[in-house]
């Protein structure tokens, strides 16, 4: 992980990067395009696989041409970080309506970011999503970047709830835990699997991981 502000600084360029060419979705007819477009990319990831991801087939899913996508998005490449770009800012102004709803104490505010988590991991599409994903980062230098900025984000937003939770547990404490935190829900993912390397109950590692994260964010030695 970089520090908080280095990873701002390179989760701002990546989305200026993912981003539609510039003037190409000033219109709603562009909007809904590029949305179409992302729509498909995810489809195909989900449906189809990593291995199948291309401009050409995410094309034909819209029923464009290439070329038509291309003045859009340049490449493959710019259209997984736009899909990862939506969907972590889609997540994250549901979390903001969430927490918002929940008010009370900043541990309870916490816990309830841990359920949204939780719940969008139910989704099967969610899973195999995030599985393709890691699979075409693992072959693909511009998508590993991608998925970096996604994960910078995403983690620099439970280091603000940790610290609201526990604010004597210091800067640098707080981001290793955040870091934890992430890990043990996405490593939960592996047990959501069609055929996950033990059958155990999944509501009992929920409430195991509630647990904890407390532990986590609430001891500070």
């Amino acid at each position: 992980m970089s520090m908080p502000s280095q990873a701002a600084e390179a989760s701002g360029a990546g989305r200026a990067r993912a981003r539609h060419r510039s003037g190409t979705a000033v219109l709603a007819k562009g909007r809904e395009r590029c949305d179409a477009i992302l729509d498909a990319a995810t489809a195909v990831l989900v449906h189809d696989g990593y291995a199948r991801l291309s401009t050409r087939k995410i094309a034909a899913r819209v029923g464009i041409r290439p070329g038509n996508l291309q003045y859009y998005y340049r490449t493959k490449q710019d259209v997984v970080r736009a899909v990862l770009e939506r969907y972590l800012d889609r997540a994250f102004a549901a979390l903001e309506a969430r927490l918002a709803s929940t008010g009370g104490a900043p541990a309870a505010r916490l816990h309830s970011a841990l359920d949204a988590a939780l719940a969008d991991q139910r989704s099967a599409e969610s899973c195999r999503f995030f599985f393709e994903l890691w699979a075409l980062a693992a072959h693909d230098h511009s998508v590993t970047e991608a998925m970096r900025e996604f994960y910078a984000r995403y983690w620099l937003r439970v280091v603000a709830l940790v610290l609201e939770v526990n604010p004597s547990l210091g800067r640098q404490r707080t981001e290793r835990r955040a870091a934890l935190v992430i890990a043990m829900l996405e490593g939960l993912t592996l047990f959501r699997s069609r055929r996950p390397p033990h059958e155990l109950p999944l509501p009992a590692l929920e409430r195991e991981l509630h647990l904890l994260v407390d532990h986590l964010v609430l001891e500070a030695s």
